[in-house]
């Protein structure tokens, strides 16, 4: 009776994917198996660093970083981010953490993490958008890994200018100063996962992870985003 309800609804309430825009079918979420598969994961190092450890080195305390996906603002796969941080989708990314966290949690990533953050949002875009796109990234990590997230630790005092279309120096100059820690004590000799949705210099990243460091020195962290930009 279940799947013949499902398969109603289907029909009723025809879903689609995020990436190409094709029917649904039952069983899938989000993106057809074609483009499930064809996801644009990020390529691993074999040695070094991993190209977002590269972009935040300036961070004293940071242990590691990883992403899940190669972002090209030329690629269809750039709907997803579209769909999770502008069409009022961000189920997008507690579904693509949860299996980002899987994948990833297999080389050992996350241990040792004591808390996860999301990368806040000022006071003026949540109301905006409704939500944070980054909170549902945390949430997706947390019920993989069973690891506590929190998104009342740091603040973002102001809303920077867009980031899009900038150059590198406009944004780093564009997100300096912005963050805050209310919480510190919670972050005391903890090691802390910090998630955002997408990096491209790093300088969000960099300049909230500072902000923490210099609040709270004995705190060690990390990095997760679901698309780092070509």
């Amino acid at each position: 009776m279940h799947n013949i309800f499902k398969s109603l609804l289907e029909i009723l309430l025809p879903r689609y994917c995020k990436v190409c825009g094709s029917r649904l079918s039952v069983g899938e979420q989000h993106l057809c198996i074609t483009c499930m598969l064809s996801m644009p994961l990020l390529k691993k190092y074999k040695e070094g660093m991993t190209k977002p450890e590269e972009l935040l080195i300036t961070v004293r305390t940071l242990q590691r970083a990883e992403a899940m996906l190669s972002y090209d603002k030329e690629s269809n796969y750039r709907k997803i981010l579209y769909h999770l941080k502008y069409y009022g989708h961000p189920e997008v990314a507690e579904y693509l953490s949860k299996m980002a966290a899987v994948n990833i949690g297999k080389s050992g990533f996350f241990d040792g993490v004591d808390l996860i953050i999301p990368v806040p949002l000022s006071r003026r875009k949540l109301k905006k958008r409704g939500y944070n796109q980054c909170s549902y990234i945390a949430k997706g990590i947390s019920e993989v890994t069973g690891i506590e997230y929190a998104e009342d630790v740091v603040v973002r005092s102001v809303t920077n200018k867009q980031q899009a279309g900038k150059g590198k120096l406009q944004r780093w100059s564009n997100a300096d100063g912005i963050f805050h820690v209310v919480n510190p004590e919670m972050l005391e000799n903890r090691h802390i996962l910090v998630v955002d949705d997408v990096m491209t210099t790093g300088s969000t990243l960099v300049s909230m992870l500072s902000a923490i460091e210099k609040t709270v020195p004995s705190v060690r962290q990390s990095v997760f985003t679901l698309a780092l930009a070509d």
